[in-house]
């Protein structure tokens, strides 16, 4: 566990493109079962956060979300 502001992760870019298919292929399964989209976006990203909480610290995480902002300006994300 860290607390500094990096996130020092040691995976490919095939593997986490691999890691992405698999959370998408978890939501598409929960709305299969009738879960709303909307739903499960909020509780995977809940999820996560306690999960990056868990292994980077709160401060890392911080950071991170503070960075957020512009990145979602920038277009990181879709």
């Amino acid at each position: 566990m860290s607390d500094d502001s990096t996130f020092n992760i040691a995976s490919t870019d095939q593997e986490r493109l691999a890691a992405m298919r698999v959370v998408a292929d978890a939501m598409e399964e929960g709305m299969r079962q009738g879960l709303h989209r909307d739903t499960l976006t909020v509780a995977c990203f809940t999820v996560v956060m306690q999960m990056l909480v868990e292994v980077y610290g709160r401060d890392a995480v911080k950071h991170l979300v503070n960075d957020m902002g512009a990145r979602i300006e920038a277009g990181d994300f879709g």
